[in-house]
């Protein structure tokens, strides 16, 4: 079969476009550069025969790394990112450390120097081997395109490191690949074909989870339900329903803003009331599936539970920061669907319940706050659209005050909890959903992510950002760091005097300042309407909802049976 190409880099970097879109890569993401022009030009040509794949552009390589982590967990699928040489590499560190500690199949392709260019003071030259060794599945350093290594060799490598992609151990792997000059191709066309005629198809399959025993069980038992995908949410809360089994829900578990009999509602505020904590004293075993709970106060019952401790997950890695759970590594739907749990009691906390309903209202009725905004969200949310909680202050207060409703996906960049790269994240998974998606974020996360607004010129499905600015690191009112009188503003708090109205302008963004529950709820359903991006800001004194937090705490902690 003939296969004109101009250069060897030109058959290289095809060969290597082709493997991933047979290791099911459909969104590659690319910044510009000269070093991995080859990559780039492939990508695009690859494309034209290829109208499936999308290519999606960022000149900011950290926003373009989260932009394809958005991605990726939008589609559930591979996504490619490609960059230049030297100090763009580094920038896609953290969000490999994300994709890494959650096992996002994210594939790092980065251009480099040849080796006799680096180390000598040739520029933009860095060494990039092992530069993710800590944070990568696999990695594969290749030499520079060379006719004497044949394609069948090439794609062989490529193979190996990409099979990294599927299965239990799945996360993300990096590919370096150097070029030498010409990177734009030459004038004449050479035949490629007998380069790439021992080149055969992808034939691969995940590899399989592991075995499992069924431990035995002792009654009455209690699931939490940690980080989930739908489909293991949908297995857990099956079995939970077959058999009557209370569950305490994360907000990234696909449960949290379900409405259902045994969905405990704001589990880490019922974990506050002294009569419920007396009262699952009663269990005997938990059945955590998942890890990384957000809730301190569902942590601390899990540190200190003196029964039988499962916790089952797909992946090998320890989730239990205690070192005291049974760790079974499993299918979660496969586990559910083999263990066998007789009818459980209810726990008998109904008033409790609905005394904890009451009191939340009074907190989130006057005045208008964070936790209040939090709630509207929930309570408003369009069905099918995504919902991401930025990290530190957003996500706890969704966790604590959502309300439970039909279920709406719920992502979240838990597996570092950092706040960098939610803007680039929240806009992948926006461009990867068409029901769109809702970013519910802090200030300093959004100041931290500010250049991927101007991703916004490629994202046509809505997303509401909305920023909750307090003027600082409003989480550390939450802190012991708030003790520290002298040197809570300057070393934590960090007040900015900022507002976003120019941002939003400069960006080209639709733009929202409301000041009351009602302005929000009416600006956030606009917004939801619309396609594209809107930015919705909602200003808060610093400390206030650590007020409300802290009140509506201290009045749950005496809550009794009523008689």
């Amino acid at each position: 079969m003939e296969a004109p190409f101009t250069h060897i880099n030109e058959a290289w970097a095809h060969l290597l476009i082709d493997r991933l879109y047979q290791h099911g890569v459909r969104d590659i993401c690319l910044a510009p550069g000269s070093r991995s022009a080859p990559l780039a030009l492939a990508a695009a040509r690859y494309r034209d025969d290829h109208p499936e794949l999308r290519l999606h552009t960022h000149f900011d390589e950290r926003g373009l790394a989260f932009l394809g982590l958005g991605l990726c967990k939008a589609k559930r699928r591979p996504v490619a990112l490609i960059t230049t040489s030297g100090t763009a590499v580094p920038n896609l560190h953290p969000a490999l450390v994300e994709a890494f500690q959650t096992h996002q199949p994210l594939v790092a392709i980065t251009a480099d120097r040849p080796e006799e260019l680096v180390g000598c003071g040739a520029n933009q030259a860095i060494v990039q081997p092992g530069i993710f060794q800590h944070h990568v599945r696999a990695a594969l350093n290749l030499p520079a395109p060379d006719a004497a290594l044949t394609g069948g060799w090439l794609a062989q490598q490529l193979d190996r490191v990409l099979a990294r992609l599927q299965g239990p151990g799945r996360g993300p792997v990096h590919i370096n690949v150097p070029f030498r000059e010409p990177l734009y191709g030459t004038e004449e066309s050479v035949d490629f074909g007998p380069w790439l005629s021992d080149v055969v198809p992808v034939a691969s399959s995940p590899p399989p989870l592991p075995g499992f025993s069924l431990h035995r069980l002792r009654e009455p038992v209690i699931f939490v339900a940690g980080q989930l995908d739908t489909d293991e949410a949908a297995a857990v809360l099956a079995l939970a329903e077959r058999s009557s089994v209370p569950i305490l829900a994360d907000i990234g578990s696909q449960l949290r803003l379900t409405e259902h009999p045994c969905v405990l509602a704001h589990p880490d505020l019922l974990l506050a009331i002294t009569h419920v904590r007396r009262r699952f004293k009663a269990m005997h075993q938990v059945i955590q599936f998942g890890g990384r709970i957000t809730s301190k106060r569902i942590n601390q019952w899990l540190a200190g539970f003196q029964g039988q401790y499962w916790l089952v997950s797909p992946h090998e890695d320890s989730l239990d920061p205690e070192h005291r759970a049974t760790q079974i590594q499993a299918s979660i739907p496969e586990f559910c669907g083999q263990i066998q749990i007789p009818p459980q009691r209810g726990l008998g906390i109904d008033a409790l319940q609905s005394q904890l309903g009451e009191h939340l209202t009074l907190a989130l009725t006057y005045p208008f706050s964070e936790p209040a905004a939090a709630r509207i969200i929930t309570e408003t949310i369009p069905e099918d659209m995504l919902l991401l909680p930025g990290n530190s202050l957003s996500i706890r207060l969704l966790d604590m005050v959502a309300r439970p409703g039909r279920g709406n996906r719920c992502i979240t960049n838990r597996g570092a909890s950092g706040i960098d790269g939610l803007v680039a994240t929240a806009m992948g998974l926006a461009m990867g959903h068409p029901a769109g998606a809702t970013l519910l974020i802090g200030d300093l996360s959004l100041l931290h992510d500010l250049n991927s607004l101007a991703l916004a010129k490629q994202c046509f499905h809505p997303l509401i950002i909305v920023v909750l600015n307090n003027d600082g690191g409003g989480i550390f009112n939450l802190l012991p760091a708030a003790e520290q009188k002298s040197h809570f503003q300057t070393l934590f708090q960090l007040p900015h005097g900022l507002a976003f109205r120019n941002a939003a302008a400069l960006f080209g963004l639709a733009y929202a300042n409301p000041d009351s529950a009602a302005g929000f709820e009416k600006a956030y359903t606009d917004a939801c309407r619309k396609g594209g991006v809107t930015l919705i800001e909602l200003n808060f004194p610093p400390n206030q909802s650590s007020r409300i937090i802290k009140g509506l705490i201290g009045a749950l902690v005496d809550v009794r049976y009523e008689t």
